[in-house]
């Protein structure tokens, strides 16, 4: 099944995912308290200590006042220590937190604010919205040929050693891993239909199933979700496409069998994906311990490096069956140095650090939207401001 492209980097800044319960602007105070609280949105930066991306010239003290503070804020303030390696995949991002925080008091004051005349509702909903995007997990896809091992891989990037039986017999659906407080199973249909599997029910027809949605009470789903597809064949044989933008991928990891890593099948496939997912891709060959010493993996490892050149951000060599046999073991003891040999720290660190830059620059993206919001709503109300005074 081949693949269909991400979508470009401008749309994936701008588009916001379509969420129901959308709010409702209120009814509230003067209109001059509710330019008071869009002005601060257009203030919003990722420098510290920077200049906003557009700037605003409050007409009181009091607007300016509001905006100064928020001028300063950052995606990682002074004194905040970053998360190194796997702390990546278990935290959630504090720095984007801060954010949806301040989005979310300017937002619900602009509510309260704003009188029904000015017309805000598009604004506030698009703030809204922004919110959504910005608390939705990062969503990684594992993406291989057929007995790969990307099931396992999936697993171990979970944090859990196996998935229940009604899952791992269709593994030609796609498969979304995402937090629950309690195990659960769902069936999205083509039509976006979603219907809870019960243990008494088979599934849906094959073809009419669109993904299997798992819920599952692993802590490091709070922050990362996996997407784990269909085993790929050769992409010129006209299977369904893997539509990725449906599947609101934001990275991929290809996994390749080390014993004959990285075919002319696989450089096909993950060429018919835009280049710049090389900077959002990581190449993990499986199955490490079949190769029979350190030597041997080198070899490899040196000849994926010259052959992938930059079409990955990452390469790592992985035993997933070594990996899921100490994952829930004291790492202090012996089960960390045998974690260290799998290959799964290593590939914690790799995957950790890219998650760390998309969720900077979908912040960063996120206050450009938010900047440009508040510009628009921050006109219409000098507009309405000048038609009340004039009349």
């Amino acid at each position: 099944m081949p693949l269909r492209p991400l979508p470009p980097r401008e749309a994936s800044e701008t588009a916001v995912a379509k969420a129901s319960g959308e709010p409702a602007t209120e009814s509230g105070s003067p209109d001059g308290n509710a330019r008071t609280w869009a002005g601060p949105l257009r203030g919003l930066t990722v420098h510290p200590g920077g200049e906003p991306a557009v700037t605003h010239d409050p007409r009181d003290a009091s607007v300016r006042a509001l905006v100064g503070p928020l001028r300063s804020l950052s995606l990682q303030p002074e004194g905040d220590a970053a998360p190194v390696g796997g702390d990546h995949l278990d935290a959630v991002h504090a720095p984007t937190a801060r954010v949806i925080h301040q989005l979310r008091q300017a937002r619900h004051k602009l509510q309260r604010a704003a009188s029904p005349d000015l017309r805000l509702t598009p604004a506030i909903r698009a703030l809204w919205r922004t919110e959504k995007r910005l608390d939705r997990p990062l969503r990684v896809a594992v993406c291989g040929e057929i007995n790969s091992g990307k099931s396992s891989l999936a697993n171990l990037l979970a944090g859990i050693e196996s998935l229940p039986t009604a899952i791992l017999s269709n593994t030609r659906i796609p498969t979304l891993l995402y937090y629950a407080a309690e195990p659960e199973i769902w069936t999205v249909q083509r039509n976006g239909k979603r219907a809870r599997l019960r243990s008494d029910r088979g599934l849906p027809r094959g073809d009419q199933i669109f993904r299997i949605e798992v819920g599952l009470p692993s802590q490091r789903l709070q922050s990362v979700e996996i997407v784990d597809l269909p085993g790929l064949v050769d992409p010129r044989s006209g299977l369904p496409e893997i539509d990725l933008i449906a599947h609101h991928v934001d990275a991929a990891i290809w996994c390749t069998m080390s014993t004959q890593a990285w075919k002319e099948s696989e450089r096909t496939a993950w060429s018919m994906l835009p280049p710049r997912l090389g900077d959002r891709g990581i190449l993990v060959a499986t199955h490490r311990d079949l190769l029979h010493n350190a030597r041997d993996q080198e070899k490899l490892l040196g000849r994926l490096y010259q052959e992938v050149g930059t079409s990955f951000a990452g390469i790592v060599l992985v035993s997933t069956a070594e990996a899921l046999a100490v994952m829930g073991k004291d790492r202090s003891g012996p089960a960390g140095g045998e974690w260290l040999a799998s290959g799964a720290a290593a590939l914690e660190s790799v995957l950790g650090g890219l998650l760390m830059r998309l969720r900077e620059q979908r912040a960063a993206a996120a206050l450009r939207m938010t900047s440009r919001v508040a510009h628009r709503a921050l006109v219409r109300i000098d507009q309405q401001m000048q038609t009340e005074h004039g009349a």
